[in-house]
């Protein structure tokens, strides 16, 4: 429906509401009284509901947002992963607003969340200038944690936090509330005084202001959860074969019943990579056990096993493990009979049978305590030398976590625990377990040399200044940085949150730089760039700033290692979504080293790549996540894309 009386409503928003302080404000559509707020870019965002002092109630929210905006986004416990969200946009098509049911398992697309119901309320729609959307929610005010804990809102507090966020591009297919769309242009928090929205007579103006179903929109499009393009259907058993797993060497040309890539791409000559599985829910971490199937970490779903046959497609899936909050890392033990998998904040373990595909028994925390904000997904991998350990990667809980810089906090880390002496309730993340090196803000991609020294690549902040010069376009460089032995501790810092590595010099005007040279944001008296050099470890090899690399394999000799560059969300314009080679050497040391120095930016070369990356986003061109190498060197590769989760096998020809 068109608002006529939307102009009304926003003169006496203007003189209700002024900067981000939140009031009371009751709606003369509705009568229905809201606690608001005026945030970023002219979004007003109303929380009404019961007067109550338990959860679980109802709630009603209201967006009233400038036409420009292509959707916003209202999150009911103040951050983004594991709880309600709810995203409005326009809907020209049934001449109305629309409201998108989600979760967020991830710094993610967040996925359709069928467990909270809405319901339409009189008021919304949109005019020339605004849209508005009211809507009665069942499920917003209480619900589960990343850990299954029930977290829930109190209605009586005076300072409940929120979040909001929004773009300025519209949803793909706006008539569907299950569309895929773009990250957000901006996001921020505040904290409303739920006092303020309360409503003595709430379910009778609820009942009063309910619209019929003839708004509900289209749900078409919906993702499935196991891959719909493997050849055969899901399996219920796997009897394993004398020689597991491909048998031919090449890279297959196609394969049967799988749709062709849903974006283009390009390779280098003498590489080809073919579709294999599409239709996959955000295909994270991948991994072979030892019967030679693949297992893979389906963000929001869990574990699937895949069989793979002799041209190396894929020819039957099935379902491990159902558990929404595994999110990335995956490893598997040396003899295949201990799997782990992380969610946010605990790293489980499971009985696992190569031959059947399947566990045994229920899961048990190994390691426990990691910060559920932020960077939550967790890296898991398995010294090929040291089996006993499994080494765990944590990243920062904000783009700034100025706390990471002391050791003991436990972020910004990698970490070591031996497998074999795993405390009765599981190590303590912070408090356990032996140091790898800290001062790494997001090392999701690590990897072993054939010399069994541990390697990652670091993903690095966004928003850089220098002092108040804005760099962040091509600074800081994204890294690739030497951990060493797994075995031995390493206490050494390796520069976040305060040092950060130049990717592009002639942007910071006030000093001459090189590629690789470290610097501060805000240099003073008593740390300063000169300090960097001489405290914290700088990285092996500069990488494009905002490329986000991912995970990285080392060919069988480690003259080759292989990096997934993820592509930015919110650099203009977009870089990464491709991947990329590096050439290593042995140094005079004996020790492995990228053939080129630091201050090169001719380090790597592209071998497979979106052709058009200044148009990619987050749901636009293939996004390369995880690799796993198979014994003929080629790699299956994942990417999570909001166009469509997708496994490719990718190698040379």
């Amino acid at each position: 429906m068109i608002l006529g009386r939307l102009s009304g409503v926003l003169a006496i928003l203007t003189g209700a509401v002024s900067g981000q302080a939140a009031q009371r404000y009751c709606d003369p559509v509705t009568s229905i009284c809201y606690s608001g707020w005026t945030g970023g870019n002219g979004i007003w965002i109303g929380v009404a509901l019961p007067s109550t002092t338990t959860p679980a109630f109802d709630t009603a929210l209201q967006i009233i947002s400038p036409i420009a905006n292509g959707w916003v986004g209202f999150s009911w416990g103040g951050t983004m992963p594991y709880v309600p969200l709810t995203v409005g946009w326009v809907n020209t098509a049934s001449n109305t607003s629309i409201y998108s049911s989600r979760m967020a398992f991830g710094l993610s697309l967040p996925q359709p969340f069928d467990g909270a119901e809405y319901s339409y309320l009189q008021g919304t729609g949109y005019n020339k200038t605004h849209w508005t959307l009211n809507v009665r929610c069942k499920g917003c005010s209480e619900w589960h944690d990343v850990d299954g804990n029930l977290a829930s809102i109190d209605p009586n507090g005076a300072a409940v936090k929120f979040a909001y966020a929004y773009a300025r591009l519209a949803p793909r297919e706006p008539a569907n509330n299950r569309s895929t769309f773009n990250s957000h242009t901006k996001f921020g928090h505040w904290n409303l005084d739920l006092t303020l929205g309360q409503n003595a007579k709430f379910n009778q103006l609820i009942a009063a202001n309910l619209v019929p179903d003839a708004l509900k929109p289209s749900s078409s499009g919906v993702p499935t959860s196991l891959p719909t393009s493997v050849r055969t259907s899901t399996l219920t058993s796997v009897v394993p074969t004398a020689n597991p797993g491909p048998i031919q060497t090449g890279i297959p040309m196609s394969c049967s019943g799988v749709s062709a890539l849903h974006f283009p791409t390009l390779t280098v000559d003498g590489w080809k990579a073919t579709k294999v599985a599409g239709g996959l829910t955000q295909p994270r971490g991948v991994i072979f056990d030892t019967a030679g199937h693949l297992l893979l970490i389906q963000n929001g779903l869990g574990i699937t096993g895949h069989t793979i046959g002799s041209d190396g497609c894929l020819t039957s899936a099935k379902t491990i493990i159902t558990q929404r909050n595994l999110n990335h890392g995956i490893a598997l033990s040396q003899d295949g009979k201990s799997l782990y998998a992380s969610s946010a904040t605990t790293v489980f373990a499971f009985d696992y049978d190569s031959a059947t595909m399947s566990i045994n028994g229920s899961s048990r925390a190994v390691v426990t305590g990691m910060d559920n904000r932020g960077h939550v997904t967790r890296t898991l991998t398995i010294p090929p030398k040291h089996p006993n350990l499994l080494i765990v990667s944590h990243g920062s809980n904000d783009n700034f976590d100025f706390e990471s810089g002391n050791m003991k906090v436990g972020r910004s880390s990698i970490k070591a625990y031996d497998m074999t002496q795993v405390p009765t309730d599981g190590y303590n993340y912070a408090s356990g377990g032996q140091q790898l090196g800290y001062g790494l803000r997001n090392s999701v991609g690590l990897a072993f040399d054939s010399d069994g020294m541990l390697w990652a690549v670091e993903n690095s902040s966004d928003e850089i200044h220098r002092g108040t010069v804005d760099i962040h376009v091509d600074n800081p460089a994204d890294e690739l940085n030497f951990i060493g032995d797994p075995s031995k501790e390493n206490t050494q810092w390796y520069g976040y949150p305060t040092c950060y590595t130049v990717w592009k010099p002639d942007f910071i005007t006030d000093r001459v730089f090189s590629v690789g040279d470290q610097f501060v944001m805000t240099p003073n008296d008593t740390f300063s760039d000169d300090t960097c050099t001489q405290t914290s470890v700088p990285a092996k090899l500069a990488l494009q700033a905002h490329s986000a690399p991912l995970d990285v394999a080392f060919n069988k000799n480690s003259t080759r290692m292989y990096v997934t560059f993820h592509g930015s969300w919110n650099r203009n314009p977009p870089t990464g979504y491709k991947i990329a080679e590096i050439q290593f050497r042995k140094e005079s040391t004996g020790l492995f080293a990228p053939s080129h120095f630091v201050n090169s930016t001719a380090g790597y070369k592209d071998i497979f790549w979106s052709p058009d990356v200044e148009h990619c986003s987050t749901t636009q061109c293939f996004r390369p996540v995880s690799i796993v190498r198979d014994k003929y060197e080629r790699m299956y590769v994942t990417s999570d894309s909001g166009g469509e989760g997708e496994l490719i096998i990718f190698g040379r020809v």
